[in-house]
């Protein structure tokens, strides 16, 4: 995540400082979250057997970890808002978000929200702190801030929010069966495996159809061969889903990866309203 946020925002002309920023405090949002579902989920792990995991494995204990995400999104709030107001704001809500799910909102029928919030939040964060897009303006704080006027297409927030989707059910998808022993009973376990391997190439096949065919002006030749690139990796998270459990997941890294270019390529991202 944090290598495609930051490649989008370079893409976008933050330039380098702009863009080493927006890496440090994407990151240190993620490690808030990846680091606070391990200390929550650390009974369900260890019952369900993740030697994997760092804390059943015994290399480091669940209050540690609990006090280094606390750490890592109090690092992340002011790297965040150095960002711009807006943009630091969307990305602070995306990960709330993502707390959110890991706190209460995994075990429930919603679980696909925060994910569809916090990808849809990308365009919103690399639109509204694009340097050369804002107007500045002064607020009662010690430094100057500037006030986004940009916003994104409403094509390019819903592709990412479908992509979000997606991400949810192929992240899910190999734990589905010990998640339901260990109590979680959020979207996808109600669905079960079979229903979710058929499901999730539709959200990447309508987000990349989005990207292609939504923006202003004829879709290209490149703009297809990626449509064809996605329906690629989708056929083959879904044929290899049984066999290989990590197959639907690296599909769906693939057809983002995709996504990702497609977007950083494509005219129109922005919008004046």
């Amino acid at each position: 995540m944090t290598t495609l946020v930051t490649a989008l925002v370079a893409v976008a002309g933050w330039g380098p400082a702009g863009t080493a920023l927006t890496a440090l405090a994407v990151l240190t949002g993620q490690l808030s979250v990846g680091w606070c579902n391990d200390a929550v989920d650390a009974a369900r792990d260890a019952a369900a057997g993740r030697t994997a995991k760092p804390i059943v494995a015994g290399l480091v204990s669940a209050r540690a970890v609990r006090v280094a995400a606390f750490a890592a999104l109090a690092a992340c709030v002011p790297l965040s808002l150095a960002c711009g107001v807006v943009a630091g704001a969307t990305h602070l809500a995306a990960v709330a978000a993502a707390w959110l799910y890991n706190l209460w909102l995994k075990g429930t029928a919603a679980s696909w929200v925060p994910y569809a919030a916090g990808f849809g939040a990308v365009p919103v964060f690399m639109t509204t702190g694009t340097p050369g897009r804002a107007l500045p303006v002064s607020l009662p704080v010690a430094l100057p801030v500037s006030l986004p006027v940009a916003l994104p297409a409403w094509w390019a927030v819903l592709a990412a929010a479908l992509l979000g989707c997606a991400a949810h059910l192929a992240n899910v998808l190999p734990d589905i069966e010990t998640d339901v022993a260990t109590g979680v009973r959020g979207w996808p376990q109600r669905l079960g495996p079979a229903r979710v391997r058929v499901l999730l190439p539709l959200p990447l096949l309508a987000a990349s159809a989005l990207l292609v065919v939504a923006p202003p002006g004829p879709a290209g030749p490149a703009g297809w061969l990626a449509l064809a690139g996605v329906a690629a990796c989708a056929a083959a998270g879904l044929l290899l889903g049984r066999r290989v459990p990590v197959a639907p997941f690296a599909a769906a890294i693939g057809a983002a990866g995709i996504d990702v270019l497609l977007l950083a390529a494509t005219p129109g991202v922005v919008t004046a309203g």
